[in-house]
């Protein structure tokens, strides 16, 4: 037995159950583990393994015992994977801890998900470089497996990695790699249709709408087919923004509405209010801004209330200032962008103050804010209407010459993005 184990290389190493325990568990409960009267944690064998210089394949000589401590290995392991799916991450150090992932008596698919689950607590902590070495190393173990899971959610992870540190081109390399060996593979799982809502998103990030539609119909196919709703929120919100690109607003609001019905039907949550903010934008789009005020103003509640902490917090705040320029109440949308437009990398914030100076006629100061506003990190395909905008003050100025420069930088912006789209 275990116990028995322990107690016998304590007394090879001389200590005492004093000397053994302290600093890790009373010595009374070491008294019961070597009594075998109690089974300790893996966290607790670890420790006293260290101390005893050996390792925990020591403690399980026995074909049983060694049988039992796999199995809670494995055990913690199938948790940790699960807490990673469903985002809790804080629960996960003291797993990290046991460095799984370094067990030789593990099979390779075990330690490549443990690898993964490091990789992936890394990413949470935006530590970009080191997730992205880790998870290379659980793509090495698991190639060749047959079962090709893990290694999809190691490109999705790749590709979240490579987004974040600005490499748009692998990320979308990644993902692509991802659809394709889950089309060879004929995967059908919600593997599939977190991949194909990866692509969407993308794809409607830089103005590919139709491919961004067809990706995002394609997975809730596949959501009905397993009869799930996985990420149903968020291909409704894609599907939404991605209609209201193209101008069909019944086809967008239908969309964004089903988001918001997803999310009545759960926990509230951030996607609760974004979803909100979308059915305003869309409002507000329709000229409806009574209406369109009542949506973001309800949006902006349910973020006070509940305080959520999340990095597009400020954007439902933005998008109160921009309701409320199209209301003509400025000072209130100053006040809101006076907070808020600072903290947005995007420039979405200072186009909105330019809008603001654009409606009272000085022209002048519309100008700077829009020209701050493109030295910002949007994405190319936004700049266009902030460029237009410009070109539009010109004209009015009677500066035909400079409206029209600033008309030949949406064509040139126009030329640069069209061989990437689809």
């Amino acid at each position: 037995m275990i116990g028995q184990r322990i107690k016998a290389l304590r007394n090879e190493a001389n200590l005492t159950q004093q000397e053994l325990a302290d600093g890790i568990i009373s010595r009374t409960y070491l008294s019961l583990i070597e009594k075998n009267s109690v089974y300790p944690s893996m966290n607790v064998l670890k420790k006293l393994s260290e101390r005893l210089n050996c390792t925990l394949e020591d403690f399980t000589l026995e074909d049983n015992d060694r049988s039992i401590s796999l199995l809670n290995v494995k055990r913690e392991i199938k948790w940790a994977e699960n807490q990673v799916i469903v985002g809790n991450f804080a629960k996960l150090e003291s797993f990290l801890e046991q460095r799984y992932d370094t067990l030789d008596t593990l099979s390779k698919e075990e330690r490549a998900i443990a690898l993964w689950v490091r990789a992936s607590f890394l990413f949470n902590e935006e530590k970009y470089k080191d997730a992205e070495q880790v998870v290379l190393k659980s793509i090495a173990l698991a190639k060749g497996f047959k079962d090709v899971t893990l290694k999809l959610r190691c490109l999705e992870l790749l590709d979240k990695i490579s987004f974040n540190k600005g490499e748009k081109d692998k990320a979308i390399h990644h993902l692509n790699k991802a659809n394709k060996i889950a089309i060879l593979e004929n995967i059908f799982s919600t593997e599939r249709v977190s991949i194909l809502t990866s692509l969407a998103q993308y794809y409607s990030r830089i103005g590919e709408f139709y491919v961004a539609i067809n990706l995002s119909n394609e997975a809730l196919d596949y959501n009905k087919k397993l009869k799930i709703h996985y990420k149903s929120i968020e291909l409704e919100n894609i599907l939404g923004r991605s209609y209201r690109a193209l101008g069909k607003l019944d086809e967008a609001e239908h969309h964004f509405k089903r988001a918001v019905m997803h999310c009545e039907l759960s926990e509230i949550n951030f996607d609760y209010v974004g979803s909100i903010s979308n059915v305003a934008l869309l409002l507000n789009t329709r000229g409806l801004y009574d209406e369109a005020y009542q949506e973001i103003l309800k949006a902006n509640e349910v973020l006070d209330k509940y305080q959520f902490k999340h990095p597009f917090s400020k954007y439902i705040r933005l998008h109160l200032a921009e309701i409320l320029i199209n209301k003509d109440k400025f000072e209130e949308a100053a006040e809101v962008l006076e907070q808020y437009a600072d903290q947005d990398d995007t420039g979405y914030g200072y186009e909105l103050l330019g809008d603001i100076e654009y409606k009272i006629g000085a022209y002048e100061k519309a100008i700077e804010w829009y020209e701050q506003s493109l030295t910002c990190e949007d994405l190319p395909f936004y700049s266009i209407d902030i460029l237009k905008k410009i070109s539009s003050i010109y004209e009015l100025q009677g500066n035909f010459e400079k409206s029209n420069e600033y008309l030949k930088k949406c064509i040139e912006i126009y030329k640069e993005i069209t061989p990437d789209m689809i």
